[in-house]
């Protein structure tokens, strides 16, 4: 992939219309080979950090949060300001209305996630196989010159993936989640190569029940299964010190998202447009 195509977008509705790759990470400081894996504890870790477990939601979830998330007036996150319109769809059929959101599986077209799951895949089979695994996130105040990644040492696998979409706001108006081609089979096929699903937004721990009813609906989450969603925390949080807590207790081998900020805040500070040339050769394998 060139870097002059459109960046990988990945996220509720349009946002899930865009191809997602995995990142391949640049330095052997983030290197792990198989070893003595506590995934109990990476999973407690992370949620002292303030993910949410992702458990199945039951009924009436969606409508107890959407009380919950009117009592929101604001947050001080790096997200701004989030809110939770409704929409207007009585003008439309129930067969319109249904074909907004679901697309099924098409085999005839190319899955836009293969080489997302492909390369999270291939990295697992290294760890099975004992040999070195690479994390995705670069290290704190990352050296340019000679990019490093976090230290993937004695964690379980995850990938992570970005849910906001620049384009539209209001991607979690809707209970049902947009299914692009293929997505909820490739987080199914990580999943069984134990590899952990973790959903990074903007949007406030407060409406944490409703977008998580939002991706049980859409098939992107399963029972079961070690997958997290971590949402601002309040204060002075910001979506970076996230990415990193999410990387400090799992190592995280692929990420997905729709602009270049959403794999390294970085390129929210970058003086000249070419200030992350050394990080370019990414794309090509990934982001």
């Amino acid at each position: 992939m060139k870097a002059a195509r459109p960046l990988l977008a990945l996220a509720c509705l349009s946002l899930l219309s865009g191809c997602v790759a995995a990142l391949l990470p640049l330095a052997a400081m983030g290197t792990i080979g198989k070893t003595q894996i506590d995934r109990r504890a990476a999973k407690r870790d992370l949620i002292s950090a303030g993910a949410v477990d992702l458990n199945p939601v039951t009924e009436g979830t969606v409508a107890a949060t959407e009380t919950s998330a009117k009592n929101i007036t604001d947050y001080t996150g790096q997200g701004g300001d989030f809110d939770l319109a409704e929409t207007d769809d009585k003008q439309l059929s129930d067969k319109d209305y249904l074909s907004r959101f679901f697309k099924p599986v098409n085999p005839q077209k190319p899955m836009p996630y293969a080489d997302f799951t492909r390369y999270a895949l291939a990295q697992s089979a290294r760890f099975e196989a004992g040999e070195g695994v690479k994390s995705a996130v670069l290290v704190p105040r990352v050296a340019l010159e000679k990019p490093e990644t976090i230290n993937c040492a004695g964690k379980p696998l995850a990938v992570l993936i970005d849910l906001d979409d620049q384009a539209h706001d209001d991607w979690a108006n809707s209970e049902i989640l947009y299914r692009q081609n293929g997505l909820a089979e490739a987080l199914n096929e990580l999943r069984a190569a134990k590899i952990s699903v973790i959903w990074l937004s903007d949007a406030p721990a407060g409406v944490s029940e409703r977008i998580s009813a939002t991706l049980k609906d859409a098939g992107l989450s399963a029972s079961e299964a070690d997958d997290f969603l971590f949402l601002d925390r309040g204060g002075d949080d910001r979506k970076q010190a996230r990415r990193w807590d999410a990387a400090r207790t799992y190592c995280i081998v692929a990420m997905a998202g729709d602009k270049r900020a959403d794999f390294d805040e970085l390129y929210d500070y970058l003086r000249h447009p070419d200030g992350a040339v050394t990080l370019e050769h990414m794309y090509g394998a990934g982001w």
